[in-house]
């Protein structure tokens, strides 16, 4: 009972307002004359600086113009559309960048599929705001669009009413959140850590397959919850958390074994404990209640996990809490990118699926292989599962308190 209450004294604390995130912006005005579509593209100077036509364009207006004219694309209907008035430079306000083109299309009732590249592939979080219209001057009334990441492509076509109508099918967004889960995962690199850890403390693949299964269950949970808006948590916390967890679940393999838990519990908390009181003091870090929060769990888990068999125990209900932590991190990275505000449920589900795919290709091979490659050596004796276990373990110290402190 101590040792629930304390996690969600824990959890508790996580779930205080994040700081905001500062997002790379781009914008841009759409002039739709039936045949013809007349362009603006606009962004900070700063964000221009960073891109690599910079290095060799006489300005940040000839850079902005080849980059949007190399990641801009218009299609009708298989076929690439012309550019028929390259982009060049206009006027813009202070500290931004303007550029206009005009693009040419040839059958005014088909729809047309605008792919934006730009800016995306230097940073994962940009955003991109699309204004459309079919009058001259887009900002007195138009469709607003959004480009992120994961949805570079938005079909247009005219209603029956003479209004612009946006779409994306269901498909479409499954697929692009589906590869960037799988993507998050493979190359998520304190993600696949802690699945590792999992399978040092399973003991049997039957227990490694339920281990997975609750932590897959707890991440799923506050993914759901986080990104519907329900729950939200505080970033530099959560992120620092998941080290914490990789550094627990690791080091419990040997200090079970050894009978260490207890005493290493009482030291972990008596240090976070006086690591509240700077942080109260100093009024920064994450705030009273997750530093409260690591106090009292590292005490509870540390008197709980005794010998070995209480830590197989204890394994599945530890990975379960450990995942709503992750959850919390996997909605971070939606939350950077942004959701299609109209296609949040196939976003959400296929980015879900690509996790969990991305957790099988990574732990289908660990399972079969890892009894083979931590087995012990007689002669010397070497126990490289240990090995493994205090190298994560070092692992996860350092990225909480590099994700804490620095």
């Amino acid at each position: 009972m101590v040792r629930c209450l304390a996690f969600c004294l824990l959890l508790v604390g996580l779930l205080s307002p994040s700081a905001a995130h500062n997002k790379s912006l781009s914008f841009s005005d759409w002039f739709w004359d039936g045949r013809d579509l007349h362009v603006s593209f606009t962004a900070p100077a700063r964000d221009v600086t960073l891109l690599p036509e910079v290095l060799t364009s006489q300005g940040l207006a000839q850079a902005l113009s080849l980059h949007v004219e190399k990641h801009m694309r218009l299609q009708q209907a298989n076929s690439r559309c012309g550019l028929t008035r390259g982009f060049e430079s206009a006027p813009a306000h202070r500290d931004y960048v303007r550029v206009t083109a005009r693009y040419s299309c040839f059958d005014e009732s088909k729809a047309i599929e605008i792919h934006n590249h730009a800016f995306f592939n230097l940073a994962r979080s940009h955003v991109h705001f699309a204004r459309l219209s079919l009058q001259e001057n887009p900002e007195l009334e138009g469709t607003e669009i959004l480009f992120t990441a994961t949805q570079r492509m938005h079909r247009i076509s005219l209603n029956a009413d003479g209004t612009i109508a946006s779409s994306t099918t269901f498909g479409e967004n499954f697929a692009s959140h589906f590869w960037l889960g799988v993507e998050h995962i493979v190359t998520g690199f304190d993600h696949l850590a802690f699945v590792f850890c999992l399978l040092l403390i399973g003991g049997t693949r039957k227990q490694t397959l339920l281990l997975i299964t609750g932590f897959t269950l707890g991440h799923s949970i506050t993914l759901a919850l986080a990104v519907l808006g329900i729950v939200s948590a505080n970033s530099q916390a959560v992120e620092a958390l998941i080290g914490f967890s990789i550094a627990v679940v690791a080091a419990e393999r040997i200090l079970a074994r050894n009978h260490l838990m207890p005493v290493t519990g009482m030291v972990a908390a008596a240090c976070f404990f006086a690591l509240s009181l700077v942080f109260t003091i100093m009024d920064g870090g994450f705030g009273l209640g997750v530093w409260a929060g690591l106090t009292l769990f590292c005490l509870a888990y540390g008197y709980s996990v005794t010998t070995q068999d209480d830590s197989l125990k204890l394994a599945p209900l530890i990975t379960l809490a450990f995942g709503l932590i992750h959850g919390f991190g996997f909605a971070g990275l939606l939350s950077d990118i942004g959701l299609p505000p109209d296609n949040v449920v196939s976003a959400l589900i296929g980015f879900n699926i690509g996790i969990e795919i991305g957790q099988l290709l990574v732990f289908v091979p660990l399972v079969v292989l890892g009894p083979y490659l931590l087995e012990e050596l007689p002669t010397p004796p070497i126990k490289w599962a240990d090995i493994a276990a205090l190298v994560l373990t070092v692992f996860g110290v350092f990225l909480f308190v590099s994700r804490a402190f620095i």
